[in-house]
C-alpha cells in the first residue's frame, strides 16, 4: 500500500510514523463502521407491507414515508400533505369507501450511492422499488384514520427496457409476499387488436385471501390497439412502439371492504 509523499507500508516512514499508522487505522475502523451502519439502516428500512391494518396515521414512520399526497390510484400525486394526520383532505375512493395516500420511501442511500457513481450500490439502495422495478405505493385509510390497506403499482413511466419485465413482479407479489395465500385467478382472452408483446400476452386478474386480508394481483403484458409497431406506421422505424407492462397489487382489510365495489362479497373470507 502506497502512502502519500511515496512512503508504503513496508517503508521506514511508515513504522517511524506511529501518530500516521494511527490516524488511518481510525479513519478505516470509521470507515468500515459508516458503511456498516449505511447498509443496515438500508436493511432496516421499514416497508409498506410491514404496516399492520389498524395502525392509527399518527403513527406511521413519517420520516421514511415521505412526499405525502393523495393518491390517484396509480397515477400521478394530487393534493400534497404536510402528514398522514391530514388524510381526510383526500377524497373518499367509491370503489372502496377509503381515502388513497400516496407517498414515497426516503431515498438519501440512494442518492448518495448514485452522486458516487456506484453501479453497485444504486440498485442496493433503490429504495422505491420492487425487484428491481420502480414501484407507486399508497396506504388506505378509513374515516378513523386507521390503515386498512395498501396498494404497489409498477410505474408506467418506467423507461421501456425495465417496463417490458413489470409483468414478472406478480409472481413476487403472490409468492415472496403472500407465499401462504389461497389464490384464485382468471388468465382473459385478448380483446379485439390486443396484442402479445415479443410473444407473450398476459392480462391476468387474481383475487386471494390470507389472515383477513383481501388481495387483488392485477397483471397486464401486451399491445393495446393501435400501440404495435408492427401494424401502426407510426412506429415504423422504432426498436418498440408503446406497450402495456404492469403489475399491481391491491392489499384490504376484508372488513373495511366488506360490501365496497372493489371486492366481491363471495371471495371475502
Amino acid at each position: 500500500m502506497r502512502i502519500k509523499g511515496g512512503a508504503h507500508r513496508g517503508s521506514p516512514l511508515f513504522f517511524s510514523r506511529p501518530d500516521l499508522f494511527r490516524t488511518l487505522l481510525v479513519a478505516g475502523v470509521f470507515l468500515l463502521a459508516g458503511l456498516d451502519a449505511g447498509i443496515a439502516a438500508a436493511q432496516s428500512r421499514t416497508r409498506i407491507w410491514s404496516i399492520e391494518v389498524g395502525t392509527p396515521v399518527a403513527a406511521l414512520p413519517g420520516k421514511e414515508f415521505v412526499d405525502r399526497a393523495c393518491g390517484t390510484n396509480g397515477g400521478p400525486p394530487a393534493l400534497p400533505l404536510t402528514s398522514f394526520e391530514d388524510f381526510a383532505q383526500c377524497p373518499i375512493e367509491s370503489s372502496t369507501g377509503l381515502r388513497e395516500v400516496w407517498f414515497i420511501y426516503d431515498d438519501e442511500w440512494e442518492y448518495i450511492a448514485r452522486a458516487q457513481r456506484d453501479e453497485t450500490q444504486i440498485p442496493r439502495y433503490s429504495a422505491n422499488s420492487f425487484y428491481r422495478q420502480p414501484i407507486i405505493t399508497s396506504l388506505m385509510i378509513d374515516e378513523a384514520g386507521l390503515v386498512q390497506g395498501y396498494r404497489i403499482i409498477t410505474d408506467p413511466r418506467a423507461p421501456a427496457d425495465v417496463r417490458i419485465e413489470a409483468y414478472m413482479v406478480a409472481a413476487a407479489f403472490k409468492n415472496a409476499l403472500f407465499g401462504q395465500a389461497t389464490w384464485s385467478c382468471i388468465d382473459q382472452s385478448p380483446d379485439d387488436r390486443e396484442r402479445p408483446v415479443i410473444d407473450v400476452f398476459v392480462k391476468q386478474s387474481c383475487v386471494g385471501v390470507d389472515d383477513g386480508l383481501f388481495l387483488l394481483v392485477e397483471t397486464r403484458h401486451l399491445f393495446k390497439p393501435g400501440q404495435d409497431a408492427r401494424v401502426n406506421p407510426r412506429y415504423f422505424g422504432e426498436d418498440a412502439g408503446p406497450f402495456e407492462s404492469s403489475t399491481r397489487l391491491d392489499v384490504y382489510s376484508a372488513e373495511a371492504v366488506r360490501g365496497a365495489p372493489c371486492c366481491p362479497a363471495s371471495a371475502l373470507p
